[in-house]
C-alpha cells in the first residue's frame, strides 16, 4: 500500500494538470507543483491545511472563474456535492480555459483538478461535428444500442435496439424503466418456458458488472445481448443479431475495464515502469493516444523501444537505445514526435521513489496542425502580398506593422529590414522625414507635423511626389480588428497621361467648342472613374475569393477595359465628324456577343429597376461586323432602353434571320417612347429629347449618334420604332457572313 501510496503521489506530481487532494474535512492533504505555480506560492507546502473555502475565494479573485462577483463565484464554487464526480469549463478573465475537475476519494474526501484546455478549444468545433456523426453512425449501426442511467431508465436508444427486442417502431421512449421494457417486449413476442425463465433471472441480474449471453428466439433467431456497466452506475445493453455467425462464435465477450482514481479522470496518456524497466500500469488515454500500438503489462521498456522504431512508428527515426536513455533524463524539456498516422505526441517522464519512473503522453495534434496551419496562411500572405503590383503595408490596433510587401519599400524609401514586423508607425515617419521623402524645407515639416505622432490614421487617400519625381498615391483603410492597411500605388505615368490628355482637351477647346464639351464630358464622365474601376477590378479578380466574388469582379474588369478602349473611339467619330470610321469586320458569333452585353447591362438594370432579359435564340448564320464596335453598339441600344423605362419595366434583346438572310438584333423596351416627328433628331449628336425627364444616367446625348454611326461603318443599318407612352424599338440590321469563323469571346 505504501508503494501505490507513493506511485499516485509521484504520478500526482507528474501532472501537467494544477491538482489538490483534499480530506472528508475540506483541507488540503496534497497539492503538485503545478498548482503551487497556478496560484503564484513558494512552495507546494504552502497549500497544505488550507480549507476549501479559502482556495475558492482565492482563485475566484485571480479570475479564475471568470468576469462576475468573486464571493458569489466562490460561494458556488463551495455549494458544489463532492461526494460526485464534478466537471465544468470556465474562462478566466485573462482569456484562458481552464477545465475544472472533481472526483470523490474513498474516504469522503475528493481530488480537485484544474487543466488548462486553451489549445483544446481551437479543436472543439471538430468535435462537435465527430459527435454529429458519431450520432448518426449510432442510428445507421446494425447493432443495437440502449443506454440506461443509475436508475435503469432508458436514456438513449436506436432504431436497431427497438428493432432487435422485436418491437414495432415507436414502441419505446426515453424514461421507461428496464422492467417496463422487457414487460413490453414480452407482450409483443412469444416465448416459450425457458425463455421466460431468462427474462426473469436478467430483471434480478447486477448491472455494475458486464453480462453477455445469446437467447434463440422460436422462429431461429440468435440475438447476443452485451450488457455492459459505464461510469455513473448506469448501463449499456447491446442487442446483436448474430445468427449467421452463431455456430462459428468462438468468444463472444468483451472485456471493459472500469475507470478507476486519478489516472483514470485524466486526458493524457500514463504509463508506469518498475525499477526493473517493466510496465506495471497503463491507462486507456494511453492505449488510445497510441493506437496500434498498445502496451501490455510487463513488457521491457527497451524491448517497447525497439518495436516501436522497428516498426517505423515515428517519423523521426532514432536509435532504440538512445530514446531508452533519453527516458531518465528527466530534466529535459518535453520531447515531441510525430506518428506515422500523422498524430503529435508530447512526452515527459519524472522518476519514482522505488526507482521505477513515469511517462506522460499528450496528443497535441489540433494545436500542432492550428499552428502548422497559421504559418501556411502566413506564407501564403506574404506570398501574395509580394505579387501584387501595388505596395501594400498591414498595421494592428496599436498602429505596429504586421506584414509588408518588398514593392512597398521601394515606394515609401525604406529597406526590407527597417520594414520589420512590430516596428511602429510613428519610427516609420520619423525616418521617412529625416531621408527627405516629404520633400525639403518649411513643406516637408508641414506634412511631418501633420502625421505627427500619436495621429490616428483614418480611411483616406492622398498623393505625394517622391524627390526622384515619382508620384505615388496612398490610401488608407481600415481593417475590422482595428487596425489598417496602407496601399502605394505608382501613379506617375497616369498623372503624366492625364497632363498631355489635358493639353490635347485644352487644344480642341480652341478650334471647336462644340468638340471642347464633348472633351470634356468624357474626361469627366468616363476617364476618372474608369482608373478607379480598372485598378480595384483588377485586385479583386487576382484574389483567391468566392466564385462569386471573382466572377463579379471580371465582368467589372471587361466592362471598365471595354470603356476604356472606347473612349479614344468616340473622340475619333466626334473629331471627324461625319468622316468614316476605320473598322475590322469579321464573321462573329452573335449567341457570345449579346451574352456578353447583357451581362454586362444587368446591373444597370438592376439598379433601375428594370427587367432585361435575352429571347431563346433561334439557330443564327454568323454575322459579318467589327466585334468592339457591335458591342458598342448594343451596349449604347441597351443603355438608352433602360435609362427611358421606368421602374418596374421591361427591355428585352432578341436576334432573328429575315428572309432576305439579313440578321436582324432589336431592342425593344416599354419605355416613355418618342414622338413620330423626333426620332430622326434623336440620332443627331448631343441633342437631349427629354430634357424634362428624370435622368437617372448623365449623358451626352451621343449614344444614338455613335450608335448608328458605328452601325454605318461596317454596312449595318440602324432604325428606330416608337410611339408616344409605348415604348421604342430599335432594330439593328447586320449582313450574315459567307464564311465561317472561330467563336468569339
Amino acid at each position: 500500500m505504501k508503494t501505490t501510496g507513493a506511485l499516485s503521489e509521484a504520478a500526482l506530481q507528474a501532472l501537467p494538470s494544477a491538482a489538490c487532494v483534499f480530506d472528508a474535512a475540506g483541507r488540503v492533504v496534497l497539492a503538485n507543483e503545478a498548482a503551487r505555480q497556478m496560484l503564484n506560492l513558494a512552495s507546494a507546502s504552502e497549500l497544505l491545511g488550507r480549507r476549501e473555502a479559502e482556495l475558492a475565494r482565492l482563485l475566484a479573485f485571480r479570475g479564475l472563474y471568470g468576469p462576475g462577483d468573486p464571493e458569489a463565484q466562490a460561494r458556488a464554487a463551495l455549494a458544489v456535492d463532492r461526494s460526485r464526480p464534478q466537471h465544468r469549463t470556465v474562462r478566466s478573465t485573462g482569456g484562458r480555459w481552464f477545465e475544472i475537475s472533481s472526483v470523490p476519494l474513498q474516504g469522503g474526501g475528493w481530488l480537485g483538478l484544474v487543466t488548462d484546455v486553451t489549445s483544446h478549444r481551437q479543436a472543439e468545433a471538430l468535435a462537435l461535428e465527430r459527435l454529429r456523426v458519431s450520432s448518426l453512425a449510432l442510428q445507421q449501426t446494425p447493432t443495437g444500442l440502449g443506454l440506461y442511467d443509475a436508475g435503469r431508465q432508458l436514456c438513449l436508444f436506436n432504431q436497431a435496439y427497438e428493432h432487435l427486442l422485436g418491437l414495432p417502431q415507436g414502441t419505446l421512449r426515453t424514461g421507461l424503466s428496464f422492467e417496463a421494457i422487457t414487460e413490453i417486449m414480452i407482450a409483443h413476442n412469444p416465448l416459450d418456458e425457458e425463455a421466460r425463465k431468462i427474462f426473469a433471472t436478467r430483471r434480478l441480474q447486477d448491472r455494475s458488472r458486464p453480462h453477455s449471453s445469446v437467447r434463440v428466439r422460436l422462429d431461429g433467431t440468435a440475438i447476443r445481448s452485451l450488457s455492459q456497466p459505464v461510469p455513473g452506475g448506469g448501463f449499456l445493453v447491446a442487442l446483436e443479431d448474430v445468427t449467421p455467425l452463431r455456430q462459428a462464435e468462438d468468444e463472444a465477450k468483451r472485456r471493459a475495464a472500469l475507470l478507476d482514481g486519478v489516472l483514470a479522470a485524466l486526458p493524457h496518456g500514463v504509463c508506469v515502469y518498475g525499477p526493473d524497466h517493466r510496465l506495471r500500469m497503463v491507462n486507456a488515454a494511453f492505449q488510445r493516444i497510441m493506437a496500434g500500438s498498445e502496451l501490455a503489462i510487463g513488457e521491457h521498456l527497451l524491448d517497447i523501444c525497439r518495436r516501436r522504431e522497428a516498426a517505423e512508428e515515428f517519423e523521426d527515426r532514432e536509435i532504440p537505445e538512445e530514446v531508452f536513455r533519453r527516458q531518465f533524463d528527466f530534466d529535459r524539456p518535453p520531447v515531441t514526435r510525430i506518428r506515422r498516422n500523422g498524430t503529435v505526441l508530447t512526452g515527459r517522464s519524472a522518476p519514482l521513489p522505488d526507482g521505477g519512473h513515469l511517462s506522460v503522453v499528450t496528443d497535441v495534434t489540433a494545436l500542432h496542425r492550428a499552428e502548422a496551419e497559421a504559418q501556411r496562411r502566413a506564407d501564403l500572405l506574404q506570398a501574395m502580398l509580394d505579387s501584387m503590383r501595388h505596395g501594400v503595408c498591414l498595421f494592428d490596433k496599436d498602429n505596429r506593422l504586421v506584414a509588408a510587401n518588398q514593392l512597398a519599400s521601394r515606394m515609401i524609401g525604406l529597406t526590407p529590414e527597417e520594414l520589420a514586423p512590430g516596428v511602429h508607425l510613428d519610427t516609420l515617419r520619423e525616418l521617412q522625414y529625416r531621408r527627405g521623402e516629404f520633400g525639403t524645407g518649411l513643406e516637408a515639416e508641414r506634412i511631418y507635423r501633420e502625421r505627427a505622432a500619436g495621429a490616428v490614421p483614418r480611411r483616406d487617400r492622398f498623393s505625394r511626389t517622391r524627390t526622384d519625381g515619382t508620384v505615388i498615391e496612398v490610401s488608407t483603410d481600415p481593417t475590422p480588428d482595428g487596425g489598417f492597411v496602407r496601399t502605394y500605388t505608382d501613379v506617375t505615368e497616369e498623372r503624366r497621361a492625364r497632363a498631355e490628355i489635358e493639353r490635347a482637351r485644352s487644344a480642341a477647346e480652341e478650334a471647336n467648342a462644340a468638340k471642347s464639351r464633348f472633351l470634356a464630358t468624357m474626361s469627366h464622365e468616363l476617364r476618372t472613374p474608369l482608373n478607379a474601376v480598372i485598378g480595384f477590378s483588377e485586385a479583386l479578380a487576382s484574389e483567391s475569393g468566392p466564385p462569386h466574388v471573382v466572377e463579379f469582379a471580371g465582368s467589372i474588369l471587361e466592362a471598365g477595359r471595354h470603356l476604356l478602349s472606347l473612349i479614344d473611339e468616340v473622340l475619333e467619330v466626334a473629331q471627324a465628324g461625319t468622316g468614316a470610321v476605320p473598322v475590322e469586320t469579321r464573321p462573329l458569333y452573335l449567341p457570345s456577343v449579346l451574352g456578353g452585353v447583357l451581362r454586362l447591362m444587368r446591373s444597370t438594370a438592376e439598379a433601375a429597376q428594370v427587367t432585361l432579359t435575352l429571347d431563346p435564340l433561334p439557330a443564327l448564320p454568323r454575322a459579318l461586323a467589327d466585334e468592339r464596335r457591335l458591342r458598342q453598339v448594343l451596349l449604347n441600344l441597351l443603355a438608352n432602353a433602360v435609362k427611358f423605362t421606368p421602374a418596374g419595366g421591361a427591355v428585352r434583346l432578341a436576334a432573328a434571320t429575315l428572309p432576305d438572310g439579313v440578321v436582324e438584333i432589336s431592342v425593344a423596351d416599354t419605355g416613355i417612347g418618342i414622338e413620330s416627328g423626333q426620332i430622326e433628331r434623336a440620332f443627331e449628336p448631343f441633342v437631349q429629347l427629354e430634357t424634362s425627364h428624370a435622368r437617372r444616367y448623365s449623358g451626352s446625348g451621343l449614344g444614338l449618334y455613335l450608335a448608328r454611326a458605328l452601325a454605318q461603318s461596317m454596312g449595318a443599318t440602324l432604325t428606330l420604332e416608337s410611339r408616344r407612352g409605348e415604348g421604342t424599338t430599335a432594330r439593328l440590321r447586320l449582313a450574315a457572313a459567307t464564311q465561317p469563323q472561330e467563336q468569339t469571346a
